[in-house]
């Protein structure tokens, strides 16, 4: 899995625990908890991204670079009508 991927799961489960948090009758207590807890991992999460706009991975850097550019695929014919 991409870090790509990953952050982007970090800060959607931050997202839920904060949804969660609020659809669900909790105490007020772990209802504060469950909301700064969510808060606390999707700010991590947006951490991941921003890291990775500011500094992205070089694996891509290489790949893309890298990558020959071969022939374009040839289309292949569909069937034809008999009629």
């Amino acid at each position: 899995m991409s870090s790509l991927t990953k952050a982007a799961l970090i800060c959607g489960s931050g997202s839920m625990i904060i949804l969660v948090s609020i659809l669900i009758n909790l105490p007020f207590v772990v209802q504060i908890f469950l909301l700064l807890t969510g808060l606390v991992i999707s700010i991590y999460g947006v951490f991941l991204l921003a890291k990775m706009v500011v500094h992205p991975p070089e694996k891509l850097a290489k790949d893309s670079i890298e990558q020959p550019t071969g022939p374009a695929p040839k289309k292949k014919k569909g069937p034809t009508s008999t009629l």
